[in-house]
């Protein structure tokens, strides 16, 4: 009877002493997994760090190259303007009629300002008055004659201020005067000799550009000097030639 209670106890005890191995085990075994995990969330952590660092690295590299496309964009531009500027002097002061003159500033305004609708006026031979000289898209019926002082027109030949819509002070409009965007008077010398008309712009420009206004500037003193040439030779009858003008 002795001998079964020893067992008993030998067995229970044996049971328990295996039991608290296992449990050790599964302790030891659960701190290798801790440690492992630590170690695989601070390489995780190290690897998003790494990629922070990359992406912003490819959206600095990025911004860099879309900041030298502008400006490559923008040199180009430069280059273009500057080289259609170029072409429209030589083509103002490469005309040797009126007719050609006057076909010249239609070519620059229809194809580097943007507009089909224009009017190039004249002032009288007294300066009391603008008178058309040539039109295109536009009814010219009520352009053949303005005063001097009426209306933006001729208030720009009586400024001798380039009126640009977008930019000139609200000013009251006659009925021929409808969609004028801008009116360049033209000067030689200081005196005002005629003006340009330019109205509604081509649908795929909705607004004056920073090269148009350097285009008329060239309009109003090298399209003006080009007209008063043909002018002077028309009064000597064609029996002077005059040199060309050489471009600035």
């Amino acid at each position: 009877m002795t001998d079964g209670v020893d067992d008993l106890g030998d067995y229970v005890r044996k049971v328990q002493q295996n039991t608290q191995e296992y449990l050790r085990g599964l302790i030891d075994e659960n701190a290798k997994l801790c440690a492992l995990i630590h170690t695989l969330e601070g390489e995780l952590d190290r690897e998003r760090k790494d990629r922070l660092r990359i992406e912003e690295r490819i959206a600095t590299i990025d911004a860099e190259r879309r900041s030298y496309l502008q400006k490559y964009e923008e040199v180009e531009a430069q280059n273009t303007n500057v080289s259609n500027l170029y072409v429209a002097t030589l083509r103002v002061h490469g005309s040797i009629g009126r007719g050609d003159v006057l076909a010249a500033i239609h070519e620059i305004v229809i194809n580097l300002v943007g507009c089909e609708e224009l009017a190039v006026l004249e002032t009288t031979s007294d300066g009391s008055a603008l008178v058309l000289s040539s039109s295109f898209g536009i009814e010219p019926a009520p352009l053949q004659r303005i005063a001097i002082g009426d209306g933006i027109i001729g208030e720009c030949a009586l400024s001798r201020q380039t009126y640009i819509e977008s930019e000139s002070p609200a000013s009251p409009r006659s009925p021929r005067e409808t969609n004028l965007t801008a009116c360049i008077p033209l000067i030689v010398e200081g005196v005002v000799t005629g003006a340009i008309a330019i109205f509604r712009l081509l649908d795929h420009k909705p607004k004056l550009e920073p090269i148009d206004h350097e285009l008329f500037a060239l309009l109003g003193t090298h399209a003006a000097m080009a007209l008063h040439y043909t002018t002077l030779v028309e009064r000597l009858g064609g029996r002077r030639s005059l040199p060309p003008a050489r471009p600035q």
